[in-house]
């Protein structure tokens, strides 16, 4: 049995039932959702195709024959457990079951978005970004890859939201602190990725760059002008030896004799 995993609600679905009847020959193939038959065709029978209507599968009657079953605008009811069943005619009426599963999705109503990512970033930084996958059912598993290499369980946190459509939100965060090998070639890159089953696959990529720490460039050494001080010795000075008190005496009476005479020379 070929049976997509999932199909978008409103799309149109082609299943497959193929087999090998060893050289018997074709009774009847029938369809079933769950437990009940919705189509049967048996090459016998006029027509050979017979629908059985279950309210929501609507079966397109062109491109349904013995091995292949067409359904138009698929809806929530077309959601479930779909079973194929072959039978031979007789004389063994030997009959086979198969079974497949097929989920009716809402895909997201836009591309997820990344936000939160810096420009550039250096070792010891703090990275923290949101990954946001909006409108669909059921919510998206989003998953963050760093230089394409899956992050790291322990730095990514989940949340689901939804509103009264029944439509859901899906939100994840990563945060963790950036180091030296996470730069390749100088360049970080931060990528999320929304999937639902393996109809829906979109991604999101940022790229932030190292930041180089800038050094200064060594200065040359200081040259300081020599400052040159003339150091003169001054030479202890020479006191000249004080008069005795005699000396002194007589001097100071012999300019008193030389200033009384004065008069006399003037007369």
């Amino acid at each position: 049995m070929v049976i997509p995993e999932a199909s978008e609600r409103g799309s149109r679905v082609l299943m497959m039932c193929l087999y090998d009847l060893e050289q018997e020959v074709l009774y009847s193939v029938k369809w079933y959702r769950g437990d009940r038959e919705f189509c049967r065709y048996s090459p016998r029978d006029v027509p050979p195709l017979k629908i059985f209507p279950i309210r929501g599968i609507d079966v397109d009657r062109d491109e349904t024959d013995s091995k292949r079953l067409t359904i138009t605008n698929a809806t929530e009811v077309a959601n479930g457990r779909y079973t194929c069943e072959v039978s031979a005619d007789a004389p063994s009426f030997q009959t086979a079951q198969v079974h497949g599963l097929m989920y009716v999705v809402d895909l997201p109503t836009s591309d997820p978005t990344l936000t939160g990512i810096k420009r550039r970033y250096k070792p010891g930084m703090k990275l923290k970004a949101e990954c946001i996958s909006p409108n669909s059912m059921p919510a998206a598993n989003l998953s963050f890859f760093i230089n394409n290499e899956p992050a790291s369980s322990q730095h990514v946190w989940h949340r689901v939201d939804g509103d009264k459509a029944g439509l859901m939100t899906a939100y994840s965060t990563i945060h963790f602190v950036v180091q030296k090998h996470h730069f390749v070639r100088g360049k970080l890159k931060v990528r999320c990725t929304a999937i639902i089953y393996t109809i829906y696959r979109k991604s999101e990529e940022k790229c932030a760059e190292e930041e180089r720490v800038r050094t200064t460039p060594a200065s040359p050494p200081e040259i300081h002008e020599a400052v040159i001080y003339s150091v003169h010795r001054r030479l202890p000075e020479t006191k000249e030896p004080e008069p005795s008190r005699a000396a002194s005496a007589a001097f100071q009476r012999n300019v008193a004799i030389i200033f009384l005479f004065i008069p006399f020379v003037i007369r």
